[in-house]
């Protein structure tokens, strides 16, 4: 191809010029850079976010510009990927299945020529989608798509076959894919639980979104989280939005079930449809009638919120820090103070904490009832609480084990899958009941991972974590780590230039949120990022501002945790 056409083709595909654009010699990258270049006219039906659409072939393209056109176009599922379907052949256009998968591109790919109408395109992935829009990181090493086959139609080339899915860029990846939690409930049908699905932007997203919770959560999810679906429900028809209600019609099982569990239907299809525009409320149908549906008591925070506040421990008092000082939390503040705490987790309900002293874990509560000591093992690290009201607590050898203690006395063994090598860093527990947070380090380096907690059905009894699902940590000393939210979490780990906060979406992408200096302690809040506090080794809170952290004029022993 020489250059002259090389920016002819790139002034075609105006504002997708950073896409791939394929070169065919015997082996040839597709680069990523290049001058962005105007782009089309905006469509009518586009959403005013996305302001630019990439062109359809054009006449007596090559088989390598017909290549690059059409992944250039995947990148726009608007109408069914129409754009996309207009480089496949006749046949190819009926069967090609974009919703199959999504690989996403670290970098240029390699196109090979296999013969006078085969290509191949190898490229690096990062990561990987699946058709229920599950994000995973992807294997190391170049990936070789199934080769494109080419034919002839009307004198114009078109791509014949081709694998199912699409191939995006890193940078298109954000325009083209939205995050979306899909929400089931824990066991007891107390919480809603989110598990963090990505779908094209603006191809029947609702109805997308439906059809992931009629199917089972991700696997790390299994056996910690339930759903009120009834088995073999699926959805009858797409899903309309009319007046900001989703019409969701689901096929006859939905009939047999109890008013409670369509409730719960109903509030978990609610949730998960929260954050699609448009979309205020659902009304479920079978065969287009709707289902009578009595309203009852299913309201659950989404996400659950804790005090605005931000919780400290001052040499002097421990509580909420206010406009005139700390506002202490009565007697509860007062024995926090007199064990002498070194680390305090504030329960759902404040009236339970779970404190750290040189003695063990104890909880600590409002009331009649004295502070307990309910873990006296050696090395232990700052302790959890969840809704259940279950003290969390851990060694700092992982040999030592995982407990959950009951207020009583009553420890309980929550088997874990912590190698004997693994030190535990910090553990928490979610705010939802139904995930923990390890920061470990081993031999290997830190580990941050992620693991349902399975729990007994009658009692509520934590009775082991589900399988860990690994987080991709930078390499140093792990510190702290903290729920940020509901999908997302922070960890701080130090390396030789000194602390490193992280953000890492449960089920999605990672980056860097700046180096809070000489930080010891993370905690969060409300607010996503903004929710976020550090506590440095001189008893400073910093916050995150812009690319960097700043002092917020509060200075503390400790930051305590609110659950």
């Amino acid at each position: 191809m020489t250059e002259r056409r090389l920016r002819a083709t790139l002034r075609r595909w105006g504002a997708l010029a950073l896409l791939p654009v394929v070169l065919l010699t015997a082996c040839v990258q597709v680069p990523f850079s290049g001058p962005v270049q105007p782009g089309g006219e905006i469509e009518q039906d586009v959403d005013a976010d996305f302001d630019f659409l990439p062109s359809g072939p054009t006449e007596g393209a090559s088989q390598e510009e017909i290549l690059a056109g059409f992944l250039a176009a995947t990148t726009a599922s608007q109408n069914n990927y129409r754009i996309a379907r207009q480089y496949l052949a006749e046949e190819a256009q009926l069967t090609w299945n974009p919703y199959a998968g999504t690989l996403v591109r670290a970098r240029e790919g390699e196109v090979e020529r296999v013969d006078d109408q085969t290509l191949t395109y190898t490229v690096p992935v990062s990561a990987e989608v699946d058709g229920l829009g599950r994000y995973s990181q992807a294997a190391s090493g170049p990936q070789e798509l199934a080769p494109f086959r080419f034919v002839e139609e009307e004198g114009e080339w078109r791509i014949a076959e081709l694998q199912d899915g699409i191939l995006i860029s890193q940078q298109a990846f954000p325009s083209a894919f939205s995050p979306h939690a899909v929400y089931y409930y824990d066991a007891a049908f107390q919480n809603l639980v989110p598990d963090l699905r990505w779908f094209p932007t603006r191809a029947e997203l609702a109805s997308r979104v439906v059809r992931a919770v009629l199917e089972a959560p991700t696997t790390w999810l299994e056996g910690a989280v339930v759903s009120a679906v009834p088995e073999g429900t699926a959805l009858a028809a797409p899903v309309e939005v009319v007046s900001g209600q989703a019409q969701v019609d689901l096929t006859d099982e939905v009939l047999v079930i109890d008013d409670g569990q369509r409730r719960a239907l109903r509030r978990q299809l609610e949730a998960s449809l929260r954050n699609v525009s448009g979309v205020a409320a659902v009304q479920i149908t079978v065969d287009q009638n709707p289902v009578a549906i009595a309203e009852g008591p299913i309201g659950l925070d989404v996400p659950p919120q804790v005090d605005a506040r931000l919780l400290v421990r001052t040499e002097e008092a421990f509580g909420f820090v206010g406009g005139s000082g700390i506002e202490q939390l009565g007697e509860l503040s007062d024995r926090v103070l007199e064990l002498g705490a070194t680390a305090v987790t504030l329960g759902p309900s404040g009236t339970l904490a779970a404190a750290l002293t040189s003695a063990g874990v104890w909880s600590v509560r409002t009331g009649d009832a004295p502070p307990a000591l309910l873990d006296a093992r050696q090395g232990l690290v700052a302790p959890s609480v969840d809704g259940y009201s279950f003290v969390w607590s851990a060694t700092a050898s992982g040999a030592g084990g995982i407990r959950a203690t009951e207020l009583d006395g009553t420890p309980h063994a929550v088997e874990a899958a912590i190698g004997p090598d693994d030190r535990v860093v910090s553990l928490d527990v979610s705010r939802d009941d139904a995930r923990v947070l390890l920061l470990l380090d081993g031999a290997s380096g830190p580990r941050l991972v992620v693991a349902g907690i399975i729990r007994d059905p009658e009692s509520n009894v934590p009775v082991r974590l589900g399988q860990f699902e690994e987080l991709p940590v930078v390499e140093g000393t792990p510190i702290d780590a903290a729920w940020v939210d509901e999908v997302r979490v922070a960890v701080l780990v130090s390396d030789d230039e000194g602390p490193l906060a992280q953000l890492l979406e449960i089920g999605g992408r990672s980056r860097s949120l700046g180096r809070p200096a000489a930080a010891v302690q993370l905690v969060g809040g409300n607010g996503g990022t903004d929710g976020l506090r550090a506590l440095t080794t001189e008893g400073v809170v910093l916050e995150p501002r812009g690319s960097g952290w700043q002092g917020t004029g509060v200075t503390a022993v400790f930051l305590g945790v609110q659950q």
